[in-house]
C-alpha cells in the first residue's frame, strides 16, 4: 500500500494543498461507510482527509532536508505510514459495528483534518526553506508523526474494546459461569489500575523495535525485554500491550506485582491468561469450557499440565495470530533455580507458532537461566535496556523531566522554570533510571510547598558512591535513589522532627503499606494501626511523591515503585532510624492490632448466610463480601496473630468465604512457632494448638461452606476440644447433634488429602513438600498447610501403570516413579515428565537417588514371590541403564546412597542361631565389603539402614533389634510384632508399627529409649520421618496419616471406635456400650442425659433391642432387661448411676465366641460351629433348637426356617428395622437429605461406610453406623 501510495502521489504539485493524483484512490475501508448510516457527502469528506493525510505523510517523508537532517523522524513517518496502511487494508467487509463507531470516526476525522490543515502549512515552509535553517521545524514534523499515530491508536483501541464488549456478550450465561468460577488473579490485566505508558516522544527505540518483533511472525516467538529496577520495564510494556492491543494482536496479558498475593502467584499466570483469551476468541473458548467442566481442578495442576490443557490445546484448535504479554516476571514467587513458566514455556513454544510472547523482567540468575535453557535460547529475542545508548536514554529522561516539570510551572504559575541546568543535573542524577526522574516529579508536584525551592533542595543533594543503573545495591554505599527517598521523607515530616510520637505513627503507616499481603486504603489502614483516619491521610499526603495514593479516593494505597520497600525495610540503605522500618517489629505490631480488630468487628455469621449452604450456592455472595467485609478484616484472613482471637469462628467464617484456608492453616502455625519462642503462657499455646488441629482436621468443610462450621466441624470436634468447649453453646449448637460416637480428643495423626487412593509418599529434601501418589498422579502439597500445589500426571496414562514407589532427588528438582515397570521422571518446576523408560522388575522394592543425583539405584524382582533380587542403576542423564548383579535371598535386602554410587545389605538364608548379614558396593557388579554376624530372631528377618548412621534395624515376627553395625552394639531391643519401621535421615530417631500403635524412640548415648506414641486403628506401613525429623508419615487404614513431633509428648490416645450402640425404635433413647466393658449406658435423645447407667456384670460382646426389652449379650450368658419409654430399667439407680437393675431373665451359653441377632420378639444365638437356639424376648422361653450339619457349622453361616429368616450378623451390623438408606444418603463426603441439603460433612474415615440407617417412623433421629475397614464409627444424630 505504501508503494501504491508513492505512485499515486508521484503526480501531485510539491507544496500543493490540492488532492490531485489522489482523486480516483478509494482505499479498501469497506468498514469504514455502512451506507445505511452513512450519507455519500460524508463518504467524500472522509475519503478526502484520509487521502491528504496519506499524501501529506509520503510527501513529508520524501522531504531530502528531512531525511538528511534527522533519518529518526523520517523513520518515524514511514511508521505512521504502515499504521495508516494496515487500518486500511482491512479485509472483514462486515466488520465491525456498534452504535458508537460513527462517533469514533467523527472524532477520528476530525483530528485528522486538523493535524492535515497544520502539516500543510508546515510542509510548505519546510519545502521552501534550506535543511539548514529547518531544525526547528523537524520537531514539529515529529509532532505531527505523534499526532496521526495517537489519534490512529486511540481509534483502534475504542474500536478494539467494543468489539470485545461484543464479543464478551455474545457469551452464553452457563459457559460465562464456568468462566468465571475459574481460579485466577484479578486486576492483572494491561487495562487495570492505574498503570501509565510511556511518554509521547520517549523510548522510541524500544517501542519501535518491539512493535516489528510484534507484528513479524517470523522472528523468534518470544521476546525479553531485559532492564534493571527503575528502568522502565513496566511503562514499556503497558505502551506495548496498548500498540498491540490497538492492532487487534493481543490476546492476553498479565502484570505481575509482589503487592498483590495472587499477582505475584506462579500458578494463577496460566489461568488467568486463559480466561482472557477465551473472552476473546470464541474458538479458543470452545475447547476452554469443556475442559473446565470436566476437571475444574486444572488450576490446582502443575504449570506443564496448565500450560499444555488450558493454553496450547485451545490456542491450537483456535489457530490464532496473538501476542501474549507477561511483565515483572521477576515479582513471581519462584524459588527455583531457573524460573518455572521459561522451562515450561521454552517445552511448549514451538507447538504454536502463531503466538509470540512478550516478557519483561529483571536479569536475576533464575530469570537469565531460564531464557538460557536449550528449548528457549534460539526462541529467544532479547533486549537489554539498560545496554542502551546513554545518550538516547538520558535525551527520554530529559524530555520526560522538561515535559513534566513545565506541566507542575504552568499550574503552579512559575516562569523560568525549571532552568536547563537543573534538568541536566537531574538527568546526571537519574544515572538512566527513570524511577529516579518520576520520584522527582512526584516530589515536586504538591499543592502546598512550592516546586522551585524542593528542586534547589535535590540539586543540592550530596553526591553518591554509585549509580543503581549501573551497580546493584552494595551495602555501606549509599547510590541516589537513597539519597533521594531520605531526602524526600526528611522534606515531608520536617515539622515533627522532634516528636517521637508522630516518628512512630509514620513508620506504622508506613509499615502497613509496604508489609501487607494485599494493599489497603487510608480507613482500612487507620483501622489495622489504631490511628485517626486524619492523620494517617496527612501522612500519605505528605508521602504521595513515594505511593500511588490519590487524596480523597478510598483506593488500595501502595508503594509508587518497587526500590522504596527495598529501601524502607534496609537499615544499611535506610540509615534514618526514624523512617527505618523493622518488619519483624512491624509485623508484630500488625499482629496485635489484628487481634484487637477481629474482636471488635467480627460477628458470628457476619454475611447472614443460610443454614447448610455451601458458599458456591450462596447468591450474591460477592455482593455480601464487599458491603459488610471490610479491607481490614479481608487482610486479617492472611496475617499471624489470630490464636488467641475471642471469635475465633467468626474470623473462620471470613476466612471461608474469601477462600483462604490453606493461609490460615500456614498462619497458626507461625503463631505457634512464635509462641513456643517467646510466651511462657502455656494456655495461650494449647489455645492455638487447639485452633490448629480445628482447622487441619475440618479444613474440607471450613473450605467449602461457612456454616458447616457450626454444622459439621464444631459438632464433630472431639470433647476435650477447646473450640468446642468454647462455642458449642452458641446459636448453632442446635441440631444436628451428634449423641454418641464423638472421639474424647484430637486425633493426633493428621489425614493427608488425596485425590486417589493413596500408594506411597515421599517427602523433599527440605522438608517443606510432601509428595503423595495414586494410580496416575503425584499430588505435591506444602507439608505445613497441606494445600495442594502442583499435580503431576502421566503424559500417557494407561490402567496396568500403578505407581508403587516415590522418591525426590537431593537436590529437590526431580522426583522419580517406578510405575509398574516404567521408571518416570519428573521435572517438579515444570511438572512435565523429563524421563520415561522401561526400568526395574516386575515387582520393584527400593527406589532411592545417588547423593549427587546423577543415577537411581532399583531393586526389583521378576515375580511378586521371587527370591531373586536384580539391582538396577539408571543414569538421568544418559538414560541407559545397566544391572550390576543379583542378590539370592530369602529376606528383601535394603539400598542406600553412598558417595556417588550404593551399597545394599542382605541377610542370607539359614535356620542356624546366627544369621550372616553381606554389605556390598554397587558399581559395574556387585562387590561383597563386608559380612557380619547376629543372633537369629526368629522366623523372618528384616534389614534396614541409613546412609548418615551406621545403625541398622533386624526385625522379626516376634522381634525388633536395632544394632550399631560399627561395634555390634545393641541400641534397641524390643519384642513384639513390629513389622513396619524407620530411621530419620540422622539416626536420632527411630519408629516402629504394629496393629493399633506407632512408637517413637529417641536416640541417648546408651540407646534408643521410648520417647511418644500413637494409637492408630490397623497397621501402619510405609513409616517415614521427614528430613527435619519433624514429623512422622504413615499409610494406615487405607489414608495417609502425619504425626507432628515437635510439640509436646502426649499421652498415648485411644478412641471410642469399639462402641456398641442401639437406637429405641421409638427414636427417643439410644443404648450404648464398649466392646469388653460391662457397663451400658442409656442415652435420653430429648434431653440428652443418662436416667440410668446397668452393671451387666459380664464382658459385653453384643446389644441387641426386641422392642423395649434389651438383651445383652456377654462371654458366657445372654441376659434381659425391660425399659420404660424414656430408657429406665427397672431397679435402676437413677440420675446416671451405675446399678444392677431387675434382669427379667439370664440364659448361659456354652461358647465364649457366641452370635446374637433379634428379630420380632425372637432372640438367636448361634453358638460357634454349633448348634442354633431360638428364644423369646420376653420370657426366655426356648422356642427353637436348630441342628446345622456339620459343613454349616464349620462356616457358621446361618439357615432359613418356616419361622425366621436367619443370616451372618457381623460386628456392627445395624440392628434397627428399615431401609438402610431411608432418609439420607452419602454422597461426596456428605449426609443428604431427601431435599439435598448438606446436613453433615463426613470425615475421611467414614466414606467407606456401607450401612446407614434411620427408623422409618422417626424422621428426626438419624442413624450413621459406619463401618471402616477395620474400625466401627457409631454416630447417633438428632435433629430439631
Amino acid at each position: 500500500m505504501l508503494q501504491k501510495l508513492r505512485l499515486r502521489g508521484s503526480g501531485g504539485t510539491s507544496g500543493s494543498n490540492s488532492d490531485q493524483g489522489w482523486s480516483e484512490w478509494i482505499p479498501p475501508f469497506p468498514w469504514l461507510w455502512p451506507r445505511e448510516t452513512i450519507t455519500n457527502p460524508q463518504i467524500s469528506q472522509q475519503q478526502a482527509i484520509y487521502n491528504q493525510i496519506a499524501n501529506l505523510t509520503v510527501r513529508f517523508s520524501d522531504l531530502s532536508p528531512l531525511g538528511q537532517k534527522s533519518p529518526a523522524v523520517k523513520n518515524k513517518l514511514d511508521s505512521v505510514m504502515e499504521r495508516l496502511d494496515r487500518l486500511c487494508s482491512e479485509e472483514d467487509n462486515d466488520g465491525p459495528w456498534d452504535e458508537n463507531e460513527h462517533e469514533r470516526r467523527e472524532k477520528l476525522f476530525d483530528t485528522l483534518r486538523l493535524i492535515g490543515d497544520d502539516g500543510n502549512v508546515l510542509y510548505n515552509r519546510i519545502n521552501a526553506r534550506d535543511y539548514k535553517e529547518c531544525q526547528d521545524d523537524i520537531q514539529a514534523v515529529s509532532a505531527m508523526a505523534d499526532d496521526i499515530r495517537d489519534a490512529v491508536i486511540d481509534y483502534q483501541m475504542a474500536q478494539q474494546r467494543a468489539i470485545y464488549d461484543m464479543d464478551c456478550r455474545l457469551i452464553v450465561r452457563p459457559d460465562l459461569s464456568v468462566l468465571n468460577s475459574c481460579r485466577r488473579a484479578h486486576g492483572a490485566g494491561h487495562q487495570h489500575g492505574d498503570r501509565k505508558g510511556c511518554l509521547r516522544g520517549t523510548r522510541e527505540t524500544v517501542l519501535n523495535e518491539i512493535e516489528s518483533w510484534a507484528r513479524d511472525f517470523n522472528k523468534p516467538p518470544v521476546s525479553w525485554l531485559n532492564g534493571l529496577a527503575g528502568t522502565g520495564k513496566s511503562t514499556i510494556a503497558k505502551t506495548v500491550s496498548e500498540q498491540v492491543f490497538a492492532d487487534g494482536l493481543l490476546g492476553a496479558s498479565f502484570f505481575c506485582s509482589r503487592d498483590f498475593e495472587d499477582r505475584s502467584d506462579l500458578h494463577l499466570i496460566f489461568p488467568t491468561l486463559a480466561f482472557q483469551l477465551a473472552h476473546k476468541y470464541p474458538a479458543f473458548r470452545s475447547v476452554l469450557v469443556p475442559l473446565l467442566r470436566s476437571n475444574p481442578d486444572i488450576v490446582y495442576e502443575s504449570l506443564m499440565n496448565q500450560m499444555e490443557e488450558m493454553m496450547v490445546k485451545p490456542l491450537k484448535s483456535a489457530d490464532v495470530w496473538t501476542v501474549v504479554v507477561i511483565d515483572a516476571l521477576d515479582e513471581c514467587k519462584d524459588e527455583e533455580p531457573q524460573s518455572a513458566i521459561l522451562s515450561v514455556l521454552g517445552r511448549f513454544v514451538e507447538r504454536i507458532p502463531k503466538v509470540k510472547f512478550f516478557i519483561t523482567g529483571r536479569p536475576e540468575p533464575r530469570i537469565k537461566d531460564g531464557f538460557r535453557l536449550p528449548l528457549l535460547v534460539d526462541s529467544t529475542d532479547v533486549f537489554v535496556l539498560h545496554d542502551v545508548q546513554r545518550s538516547l536514554i538520558n535525551s527520554d529522561i530529559r524530555l520526560f523531566l522538561r515535559h513534566e516539570l513545565s506541566e507542575i510551572a504552568r499550574r503552579h504559575r512559575v516562569e523560568g522554570w525549571p532552568r536547563d541546568e537543573h534538568i541536566d543535573v537531574l538527568c546526571d542524577r537519574a544515572g538512566g533510571l527513570f524511577v529516579y526522574a518520576v520520584a522527582t516529579v512526584r516530589f515536586l508536584d504538591t499543592r502546598i510547598h512550592p516546586p522551585e525551592r524542593r528542586l534547589e533542595a535535590i540539586v543540592n543533594l550530596p553526591e553518591c558512591t554509585a549509580h543503581e543503573g549501573r551497580t546493584r545495591f552494595n551495602p555501606g554505599s549509599k547510590t541516589t535513589l537513597d539519597i533521594l527517598y531520605t531526602s524526600i521523607l526528611k522534606t515531608a515530616f520536617s515539622e515533627d522532627e522532634e516528636d517521637p510520637e508522630v516518628d512512630s505513627k509514620v513508620r506504622s503507616t508506613i509499615g502497613a503499606v509496604v508489609l501487607v499481603v494485599n494493599p489497603l486504603p487510608p480507613p482500612a489502614i487507620a483501622e489495622l494501626m489504631s490511628l485517626d483516619s486524619r492523620e494517617v491521610t496527612r501522612f500519605l499526603t505528605l508521602l504521595q511523591s513515594l505511593l500511588a495514593f490519590d487524596e480523597g479516593s478510598d483506593q488500595p494505597v501502595k508503594p509508587f515503585h518497587k526500590s522504596f520497600p527495598d529501601f524502607i525495610t534496609d537499615s544499611s540503605r535506610c540509615t534514618d532510624a526514624r523512617f527505618w522500618i523493622s518488619p519483624k517489629i512491624l509485623h508484630l505490631e500488625l499482629a496485635m492490632n489484628c487481634l484487637r480488630t477481629m474482636n471488635d468487628g467480627l460477628e458470628q455469621n457476619l454475611l447472614s448466610l443460610p443454614d447448610y449452604a455451601l458458599n458456591s450456592e450462596v447468591k450474591g455472595l460477592e455482593t455480601r463480601i464487599n458491603d459488610r467485609i471490610s479491607d481490614a478484616l479481608r487482610h486479617l484472613t492472611k496475617t499471624e496473630g489470630n490464636a488467641t482471637c475471642v471469635k475465633f469462628l467468626a474470623w473462620l467464617e471470613v476466612v471461608s468465604v474469601l477462600g483462604a484456608v490453606s493461609g490460615a492453616v500456614a498462619g497458626l502455625d507461625q503463631v505457634i512457632g512464635w509462641l513456643q519462642e517467646v510466651s511462657g503462657n502455656d494456655e495461650v499455646l494449647d489455645t492455638a494448638r487447639d485452633y490448629s488441629h480445628f482447622v487441619r482436621t475440618f479444613s474440607e468443610p471450613i473450605s467449602a461452606s461457612a456454616t458447616h462450621i457450626y454444622h459439621s466441624a464444631l459438632k464433630l470436634s472431639p470433647l476435650s476440644s477447646i473450640v468446642r468447649k468454647r462455642y458449642y453453646c452458641q446459636r448453632y449448637s442446635s441440631s444436628p447433634r451428634v449423641i454418641v460416637g464423638l472421639r474424647e480428643s484430637w486425633e493426633q495423626g493428621i489425614i493427608v488429602p488425596s485425590k486417589g487412593r493413596c500408594l506411597s509418599c515421599t517427602w523433599s529434601p527440605c522438608g517443606q513438600f510432601i509428595a503423595t501418589q495414586s494410580r496416575e498422579a503425584v499430588e505435591i502439597r506444602d507439608s505445613l498447610s497441606l494445600e495442594l500445589l502442583s499435580t503431576l500426571k502421566l503424559t500417557k496414562p494407561t490402567p496396568d501403570k500403578v505407581m508403587s514407589l516415590l522418591a525426590y532427588s537431593t537436590d529437590g528438582r526431580l522426583i522419580a516413579s517406578l510405575c509398574g515397570t516404567s521408571l518416570v521422571i519428573w521435572d517438579i518446576q515444570t511438572g512435565g515428565v523429563a524421563k520415561e523408560t522401561d526400568c526395574g522388575g516386575t515387582w520393584n522394592r527400593s527406589l532411592v537417588w545417588s547423593l549427587d543425583g546423577s543415577t537411581i539405584g532399583i531393586v526389583g524382582t521378576k515375580g511378586q514371590w521371587s527370591s531373586t533380587y536384580v539391582v538396577y542403576i539408571y543414569n538421568v542423564a544418559s538414560g541407559a541403564t545397566h544391572s550390576p548383579g543379583a542378590l539370592k535371598s530369602g529376606r528383601e535386602p535394603h539400598l542406600w546412597a553412598y558417595g556417588t554410587s550404593f551399597r545394599v545389605m542382605v541377610a542370607r538364608w539359614s535356620w542356624a542361631e546366627t544369621q550372616t548379614i553381606d554389605i556390598f558396593e554397587v558399581g559395574s557388579i556387585l562387590i561383597k565389603i563386608e559380612s557380619f554376624r547376629i543372633r537369629s530372631l526368629g522366623e523372618f528377618l528384616s534389614i534396614k539402614s541409613f546412609s548418615q548412621t551406621t545403625h541398622c534395624i533386624f526385625s522379626s515376627i516376634t522381634n525388633l533389634v536395632v544394632m550399631d553395625i560399627r561395634d555390634s552394639r545393641y541400641l534397641l531391643k524390643e519384642e513384639g510384632s513390629f513389622l513396619f519401621h524407620c530411621l530419620s535421615s540422622d539416626g536420632s530417631f527411630f519408629a516402629a508399627a504394629n496393629m493399633g500403635n506407632v512408637c517413637i524412640w529417641k536416640y541417648t548415648p546408651d540407646g534408643y529409649v521410648r520417647w511418644r506414641e500413637f494409637s492408630t486403628q490397623d497397621y501402619t506401613n510405609r513409616l517415614q520421618f521427614s528430613p527435619t525429623s519433624s514429623s512422622l508419615s504413615g499409610y494406615t487404614g487405607g489414608v495417609l496419616k502425619l504425626w507432628r513431633l515437635d510439640g509436646p509428648p502426649t499421652d498415648v490416645h485411644r478412641d471410642s471406635s469399639d462402641q456398641v450402640a442401639i437406637l429405641s425404635r421409638c427414636g427417643s433413647y439410644v443404648v450404648v456400650s464398649h466392646k469388653g466393658g460391662s457397663a451400658v449406658t442409656i442415652i435420653n435423645l430429648p434431653s440428652q442425659t443418662p436416667p440410668c447407667v446397668i452393671d451387666t456384670g459380664m464382658a459385653i460382646r453384643k446389644l441387641a433391642l426386641a422392642g423395649n426389652i434389651l438383651l445383652v449379650l456377654g462371654s458366657n450368658s445372654i441376659a434381659a432387661w425391660r425399659l420404660t419409654g424414656e430408657g429406665m430399667v427397672d431397679g435402676a439407680l437413677p440420675g446416671g448411676r451405675a446399678g444392677r437393675g431387675d434382669t427379667i431373665w439370664a440364659i448361659p451359653v456354652q461358647s465364649s465366641r457366641s452370635d446374637l441377632f433379634v428379630q420380632d420378639q425372637t432372640a438367636v444365638i448361634q453358638e460357634e460351629k454349633k448348634d442354633i437356639h431360638a428364644y423369646h424376648t420376653e420370657t426366655g422361653e426356648v422356642l427353637e433348637l436348630v441342628q446345622l450339619s456339620p459343613h454349616r457349622r464349620r462356616r457358621g453361616w446361618g439357615v432359613t426356617s418356616s419361622e425366621y429368616h436367619l443370616c451372618k450378623c457381623g460386628w456392627g451390623t445395624p440392628s434397627i428395622g428399615g431401609g438402610l438408606l431411608s432418609r439420607y444418603t452419602l454422597r461426596e463426603g456428605w449426609a443428604k437429605d431427601l431435599e439435598g441439603k448438606r446436613v453433615l460433612w463426613l470425615p475421611v474415615e467414614w466414606r467407606s461406610s456401607r450401612n446407614i440407617a434411620s427408623p422409618p417412623y422417626d424422621s428426626t433421629v438419624v442413624w450413621l453406623e459406619l463401618l471402616g475397614n477395620r474400625s466401627t464409627w457409631i454416630v447417633v444424630i438428632k435433629l430439631s
